[in-house]
């Protein structure tokens, strides 16, 4: 049965924080714009250094050289992405068990399906007929094997509803009981509910049509998320820029023509306050736009975030999402109403204009709980 985990319990989980599966961490990891301009940035460096490397070693053969540069910025953007993964991952684990509130939940492992991903169920987590939810994890992992299938696990839970999957040991295994009155099933898997996040058995399933107050409401809403998903990028913005502004004012006083250091800062100021003035002048001009904006929505429905998809053209986002009765995992554009950092398996809105676009949208404004 799900419980609050004491303060004692806590510090023993966050000393055994290794025993976290990872799966999650990685499904969530596509989402991370900063990380991915870092590891870009980095490796364009590396290029460049490869560059030089080549020349030197070969003559300034331009063939060499281009390939050469290919080379480098391949293997350094691979080793560049995997170290910042894993420092990742080390923090959001770190964070997850320093959360105020940890619940916790027993599981037992039920099947390795043939994509490798597993299917588990939770402690007192059943349907309508009193049996057992199948619950899908999200990842294939390499460290879960068929020897796995009946072993226990812990369910950590966040006062948000995100959650984690941690691996038993010696330590950890009194927390919860040994076995599930539940395990081993009784009838086939297809004669169970299969659901691929605990929170979709809390959604509704086909959304509703907006009342007049449930506009007014959403509208509202839909203006304070928008501005503060576009205040956060442009602050991000701002305090990328000011690394290079500053460099440039730095380099262009060693230039023969070179401007005082004095006046080239000055520069530099006015720019970074005009980037942050942008924001400002948005939040009292385009607030009343975009909830106008707003007032076009006509209707609402829940979904559960999967992750972001970065590639070449476009950014879309995953979600998971009651179909026709099914749970369905579906794709939309990305625009600028979910946040970048929007963790995996919180709720969202997916709101439909009257010219039958829709959107995607977090439930409230980022850095405030609910996200």
């Amino acid at each position: 049965m799900k419980r609050i985990c004491t303060e004692s319990e806590k510090a023993l989980l966050y000393k055994n924080r290794k025993r976290i599966l990872e799966g999650i961490y990685q499904t969530a990891s596509r989402s991370r714009f900063s990380h991915a301009f870092i590891v870009i940035f980095l490796s364009v460096i590396a290029m460049f250094a490869g560059l030089w490397g080549f020349g030197y070693l070969f003559h300034d053969s331009k063939p060499v050289m281009f390939l050469g540069m290919l080379i480098c910025f391949a293997v350094s953007h691979s080793i560049f992405h995997m170290i910042f993964n894993e420092l990742r991952i080390k923090r959001a684990k770190k964070a997850f068990m320093k959360k105020e509130t940890l619940m916790i939940n027993g599981a037992t492992l039920v099947q390795i399906e043939t994509d490798g991903r597993f299917l588990y169920i939770e402690d007192d987590f059943l349907d309508e007929a009193g049996k057992p939810i199948l619950l899908e994890y999200p990842s294939r992992l390499l460290e879960i094997s068929q020897e796995d299938v009946g072993k226990r696990f812990l369910v950590l839970y966040d006062d948000d509803c995100n959650f984690q999957l941690v691996r038993l040991n010696d330590s950890l295994r009194g927390l919860i009981p040994d076995n599930s009155s539940f395990y081993t099933l009784t009838g086939e898997l297809s004669e169970y509910s299969r659901l691929p996040h605990p929170n979709m058995g809390n959604l509704e399933k086909d959304g509703h049509e907006l009342s007049g107050h449930e506009k007014e409401k959403f509208a509202n809403l839909y203006a304070n998320v928008v501005q503060s998903i576009i205040f956060r990028s442009l602050k991000t913005v701002t305090i990328t820029m000011a690394v290079p502004l500053t460099i440039l004012s730095i380099l262009l006083n060693f230039t023969e023509d070179g401007c005082a250091l004095n006046k080239t800062f000055l520069i530099e100021a006015a720019a970074i306050i005009g980037l942050l003035l942008i924001p400002l002048i948005c939040k009292v001009i385009g607030k009343e736009i975009l909830r106008q904006q707003g007032m076009n929505l006509i209707h609402v429905k829940e979904v559960i975030f999967h992750s972001y998809v970065i590639n070449s053209s476009t950014i879309t986002v995953k979600v998971y999402e009651w179909y026709n009765g099914q749970a369905r995992l579906c794709r939309y554009p990305a625009g600028n109403q979910v946040a970048h950092d929007t963790v995996y398996g919180s709720v969202l809105y997916k709101f439909t204009k009257q010219n039958g676009d829709c959107f995607l949208m977090n439930t409230s404004p980022v850095g405030k709980k609910g996200n």
